[in-house]
C-alpha cells in the first residue's frame, strides 16, 4: 500500500522551525519557502508522497504566491481550512493507503485518528528531514 505523509505546513513551522523574529512574518511564501527546502531533505523512502498543506483564506485585496517544489515526491496546497483538508484526505483515502499527518494541533490529530490516519510529531517528522 503506497504511503502518504500530509504536513500541516503553518502547525509544523511554528512547532519546530520558526523562532522569534521569524513568527513576526510567518504567513509569507519565503517562510514557506523555508519548509518546503525542509520537507525536501526528507530522508525516508517510505512515503510514496508528501502533501504540504497551508491555510489560505481568501482575501481579493492581496494577491498570494504559491509555493511548490522541484522534488517530485513533494506537493504544496492551499486551503482556506488546512484542517478541515487534512481530515477530508485522510477520510477519503485511509482505506486505500496509509496516511501519516504530521501536526501539533491536539483537535486535529484527534480528527485524523477518528477518520483512520496516523500521526507523526513535528519533531519527530523535522529529525527526519536533515
Amino acid at each position: 500500500m503506497d504511503s502518504l505523509l500530509i504536513i500541516d505546513g503553518f502547525n509544523v513551522l511554528h512547532a519546530g522551525i520558526l523562532t522569534g523574529r521569524d513568527r513576526a512574518n510567518w504567513w509569507r511564501a519565503e517562510i514557506q519557502r523555508r519548509l518546503v527546502a525542509r520537507v525536501e531533505q526528507f530522508s525516508q523512502t517510505q512515503a510514496a508522497e508528501l502533501w504540504i498543506v497551508f491555510d489560505r483564506r481568501s482575501d481579493r485585496y492581496s494577491e498570494k504566491e504559491d509555493v511548490d517544489s522541484d522534488d517530485p515526491r513533494i506537493r504544496v496546497f492551499y486551503a482556506p481550512s488546512a484542517d478541515d483538508w487534512i481530515v477530508s484526505k485522510v477520510e477519503a483515502w485511509s482505506s486505500q493507503r496509509t496516511i501519516t499527518v504530521v501536526t501539533a494541533d491536539r483537535l486535529l490529530r484527534e480528527r485524523v485518528r477518528r477518520a483512520g490516519g496516523m500521526l507523526s510529531s513535528p519533531m519527530q517528522f523535522l529529525a527526519t528531514c536533515g
